[in-house]
């Protein structure tokens, strides 16, 4: 499939992603599977890469946690990196690269390519090969369409999207200069925004509220209940309220303070000072359209 079709075929279900947020989900949903076989897995975006995307994001997402289970299957233990990035490929296309690289199976009935073929013909755009390195790694490119946003910049889509979309929102911070700070921006955005000073009060604003804030922004570090403890307390709720999306806005930046927010049951995770194009654009990832 030459440059053309592969970009042609997948102009379908096209909606706003960000690479930062398929990584992060990437290496999230494979943690376990990775971790029973003694296998550390690092996802990261290449530096470089376009903050947002437009395609089919729910294929792309498929199609890299099937290329990440498919080289865990078949790998012993030891490590797998997985690489995002963007190449251009005319006008405001662009492709959507995965390359994986470490030692997996390609032989075999369950085999790396025989395991993965069939979902990537299945899935029409994308396309996949796998090279052996001189050190002895395989090295796995899955190719897959996608486009820079339009021409108008980031920060003006997002802030039309969120004037057009509105909704309520709720802070949750201990720091009432950071609350401010933060419902101040999304108050600017169009939101109706809300506030709480802790975990114990995020949680009560979610479970009893008689309408339910449609998003939470929360920090982590708090004194009375932090929130990943608030976020496990919502998820356990059993209705709809346990599934609102949850965004971590946190001062700890190390990776391992991201992949406990996310297995906490969050939603996002955005570092501390936030701007307002990355709330806005965390929240577009997450919030469903608004009824017409």
């Amino acid at each position: 499939m030459d440059g053309d079709n592969l970009h042609h075929a997948s102009d379908r279900q096209r909606t706003a992603f960000a690479p930062e947020a398929l990584a992060r989900m990437l290496s999230v949903s494979t943690a376990t599977l990775a971790r029973g076989r003694g296998i550390a897995l690092d996802v990261s975006v290449l530096t470089g890469t376009p903050p947002r995307l437009v395609g089919d994001a729910e294929t792309a997402g498929a199609l890299c946690n099937a290329l990440a289970a498919s080289a865990i299957a078949s790998s012993g233990p030891g490590r797998l990196d997985i690489r995002l990035s963007a190449l251009p490929a005319g006008d405001e296309r662009v492709t959507l690269r995965a390359e994986l690289t470490g030692r997996f199976d390609t032989q075999g009935e369950s085999g790396f390519g025989q395991e993965l073929a069939g979902r990537l013909l299945a899935a029409l755009g994308s396309r996949m090969t796998v090279e052996q390195e001189a050190d002895g790694l395989r090295r796995a490119v899955l190719d897959m369409p996608a486009a820079l946003p339009s021409r108008a910049t980031d920060a003006e889509r997002l802030m039309n999207w969120a004037r057009a979309r509105g909704g309520r929102l709720l802070v949750v911070d201990d720091s009432a200069t950071n609350r401010l700070v933060v419902a101040g921006l999304l108050a600017k955005a169009g939101f109706s925004v809300e506030t709480a000073n802790g975990g114990a009060e995020a949680v009560e604003a979610v479970s009893q509220a008689p309408v339910p804030p449609e998003a939470v922004l929360m920090d982590v570090a708090m004194p009375d209940m932090d929130g990943l403890t608030a976020t496990a307390t919502i998820r356990r709720l059993g209705d709809e309220r346990a599934r609102i999306p949850i965004i971590a806005v946190t001062a700890n930046a190390l990776p391992e303070d991201r992949v406990r927010c996310l297995a906490a049951g969050m939603n996002d995770y955005l570092t501390k000072p936030v701007r307002r194009a990355e709330l806005l654009g965390a929240l577009e990832r997450w919030l469903a359209p608004q009824p017409a």
